[in-house]
C-alpha cells in the first residue's frame, strides 16, 4: 500500500480589496516605502458529501510611502488577497490538520499564493505614481 501524499491544488486567487491614496506632488523627491503584512491561513471542512478539504491563505499589505527628507507621509496603499487550494476529497482532515501545524507546510502554501500578490500590488503601486520595481515577488 503506498503512502497518501496530500497534494493541494490552487484553484482560485482573486483580489479582495485594494485602497490607495495618492495625494502627494509629482516630483523625483527620495522617498522610501513601508510595507507590513498579516497572513492567515485556514480550513474549511465542507458540509456538501464527496467534497474534499479547502484552504485558503489569506494575505493583506499596507504600504505607506514617505518623504525621505522629513519623513511625512506621502501616499498610502492596502490590498486584501485570497488564494483557495483543495483537496482531493479521499483526503482526510486529521491528515491536512497535522500538515497545517508544521511550519514549512505552511510556507509551501504561502508561496505560491505571495508572488500573485505582490505582482499585482507592485503593478498597482506603479499605476499610482510610485516606484515599485525593487519590491521583491517571493517571500524573503
Amino acid at each position: 500500500m503506498q503512502a497518501m501524499n496530500p497534494r493541494p491544488t490552487l484553484v482560485a486567487f482573486r483580489v479582495l480589496a485594494f485602497r490607495g491614496d495618492n495625494r502627494g506632488e509629482i516630483n523625483d523627491s527620495p522617498q522610501r516605502l513601508e510595507i507590513q503584512q498579516d497572513i492567515q491561513l485556514g480550513m474549511a471542512v465542507p458540509n456538501v458529501p464527496g467534497a474534499g478539504l479547502q484552504v485558503t491563505v489569506k494575505i493583506r499589505l499596507d504600504a505607506l510611502s514617505r518623504a525621505e527628507q522629513d519623513g511625512a507621509p506621502v501616499a498610502s496603499f492596502s490590498g486584501e488577497y485570497e488564494a483557495k487550494f483543495h483537496y482531493a476529497p479521499e483526503v482526510p482532515e486529521a491528515a491536512v490538520t497535522a500538515l497545517l501545524e508544521q511550519d514549512d507546510y505552511q510556507y509551501l502554501l504561502v508561496a505560491q499564493a505571495y508572488p500573485l500578490t505582490m505582482t499585482h500590488f507592485r503593478r498597482e503601486l506603479q499605476a499610482m505614481g510610485l516606484d515599485a520595481r525593487n519590491l521583491p515577488l517571493g517571500l524573503a
